[in-house]
């Protein structure tokens, strides 16, 4: 009988800690219910966000566009997106930039894409959940701009030294 009552506790146990693992998830989100999460916050900090054609939410600081991408097969993946055109400069010299802002900034990711001629700026966190985003939005975008500066800055620098 104490054995008998033994197991039965431990089942008891596992399927209450199962029941508050699945409970603390929370419920399924959809990328509808990422890209309202998303436009919502946007919307009270004063952007202006629209949903783009791949479902991603699109909004604006300083007239540059700036991108979250949903992944709604990952909604603990968070990643704010920007990007410009490389413009006249050698992609040599925009890779080695790109390099060097890597080293220096925190979090964020700069990329160039030689065959489209497109430097890439992005952070990617992963959150608990969703909504976890919104106090660090504000400091996602600074650390963009940062690595931008420091991208522009070193591009400028190594293509003055090569002419």
């Amino acid at each position: 009988m104490a054995k008998t009552g033994k197991i039965l506790a431990a089942i008891i146990i596992y399927g209450l800690f199962f029941c508050v693992q699945t409970f603390a998830q929370g419920p399924e989100l959809n990328k509808a219910d990422l890209q309202s999460i998303y436009v919502a916050h946007l919307q009270r900090e004063g952007f202006l966000p629209t949903v783009d054609t791949d479902g991603d939410i699109q909004f604006k600081v300083g007239g540059v566009n700036y991108f979250i991408i949903i992944d709604e097969n990952d909604i603990q993946f968070f990643q704010i997106y920007m990007g410009f055109n490389l413009g006249s400069f050698e992609v040599e010299d925009a890779m080695q930039a790109a390099n060097i802002a890597n080293r220096r900034s925190k979090v964020a990711k700069v990329t160039v894409s030689p065959e489209r001629m497109v430097v890439s700026i992005t952070i990617e966190i992963l959150l608990n959940t969703p909504t976890e985003f919104a106090p660090i939005f504000a400091r996602s975008l600074s650390l963009i701009r940062n690595a931008e500066n420091i991208f522009r800055d070193n591009i400028r620098e190594i293509s003055s030294a090569r002419e």
